[in-house]
């Protein structure tokens, strides 16, 4: 009994184990087509007139500043997109270099959609980065040593017009915006200039406040000769009568000279609306708005030069640290890992089954 048992397990053994295993083994050896790969280490640079000050080793020597994590992740992600799964498609015809008949377990199927290729594409192309350098090692696998180079070169073509792009649209934009400010800071000045022209050419006047003074000191100048001829009244009214000719001659001057004043300093403030007081107060806004386009110029201006500036430095340039090389040797499949790991797991399988067999066994009894 316990002889026909070990005979039924060991035939059980062989269907679900051996055979398998031997399936698996056949497969790799008979009908799986090798694979090579090519690998690439690059770097994304951000170009700097100045080198930071933290910058050690190779950063050192190429005298830019470190890239950003985000930079390394935005390309880590763009290199297995759709994006340039198509445009790989376009320039190398994925399609058929990665359709290889007589192994349809690794290779890919013949007419294949999109998603499948993005999906095959992921699974030959890897992208590994290095947190502490932010080094991006990619590497493509392919059937023949000169199509995985020819994918690295593609995937790298691709990735630094991709970098480039990015970086230039940026630096466009900025460019622009500040373009942008300059030319309306600039009309802004030239209307407030001829705002202040306008007004100058219908008043008659280059500057109300200064001819305010000029006024202000005429009325000082006809004031004080306005005193003098009062002291000469009171002097001559003191030896002569009043209706003497020097006295009346005296206050004919002094009225003249009243009147003179009056009208001078009727030109300084009144009513109306062509008094300088008046012309001073809409000069001076004219002149305010003059001075700020002005300041506003100057700072877009600035801000130009600025942004030329911070556009050089903040372009961005793929660097590749480690060429890609025409492999050698096959490292894909890996039959023998393939094939052990198989072993394993057709045995924990088959230890599985004899568990739930012996289980039920007991239940039954």
């Amino acid at each position: 009994m316990q002889s026909k048992l070990n005979k039924r397990l060991i035939m059980l053994y062989s269907i679900v184990v051996l055979l398998p295993l031997l399936l698996v083994i056949l497969y790799l050896t008979v009908l799986a087509k090798d694979r090579y790969e090519s690998s690439s280490l690059v770097l994304v640079k951000q170009v700097a007139d100045t080198t930071p000050a933290d910058t050690t080793g190779i950063s050192a020597l190429l005298g830019v500043a470190n890239t950003s994590t985000e930079d390394a992740n935005i390309l880590k992600e763009y290199v297995t997109s759709r994006d340039m799964v198509e445009k790989l498609d376009k320039e190398l015809k994925l399609r058929q270099q990665f359709h290889i008949s007589g192994d349809p377990i690794f290779s890919l199927k013949k007419e294949p959609s999109i998603e499948e290729l993005v999906k095959y594409f992921q699974s030959r192309v890897s992208v590994n980065l290095d947190e502490k350098t932010m080094m991006l090692k990619v590497s493509s696998q392919g059937f023949s040593p000169a199509f995985s180079l020819k994918l690295n070169n593609a995937i790298l073509k691709q990735s630094d017009d991709f970098i480039n792009h990015i970086s230039q649209s940026i630096a466009d934009e900025q460019l622009k915006f500040a373009e942008t400010q300059l030319k309306e800071a600039a009309h802004k000045l030239n209307q407030s200039r001829e705002d202040l022209l306008t007004y100058q050419n219908k008043h008659k006047m280059f500057d109300p406040e200064i001819q305010a003074q000029a006024v202000s000191t005429i009325v000082a100048s006809l004031q004080s000769s306005l005193a003098q001829l009062r002291t000469e009244e009171r002097t001559l009214l003191s030896y002569l009568n009043p209706e003497a000719p020097q006295v009346v001659a005296i206050r004919s001057q002094m009225e003249s000279v009243q009147k003179q004043i009056e009208d001078e300093n009727a030109k300084l403030t009144s009513p109306g609306n062509e008094k300088l007081n008046r012309n001073i107060a809409d000069f001076e806004a004219l002149k305010a708005q003059v001075t700020f386009a002005t300041d506003l110029y100057k700072l877009s201006l600035a801000s130009l030069e600025k942004s030329r500036l911070e556009v050089a430095r903040k372009l961005k340039k793929l660097i590749v640290i480690e060429q890609p090389r025409l492999a050698q040797d096959a490292l894909y499949p890996r039959k023998v890992y393939l094939s052990i790991t198989a072993f394993i797991l057709l045995n924990i399988l088959f230890a599985i089954g004899l568990l739930v067999h012996s289980i039920v066994r007991e239940h039954r009894e």
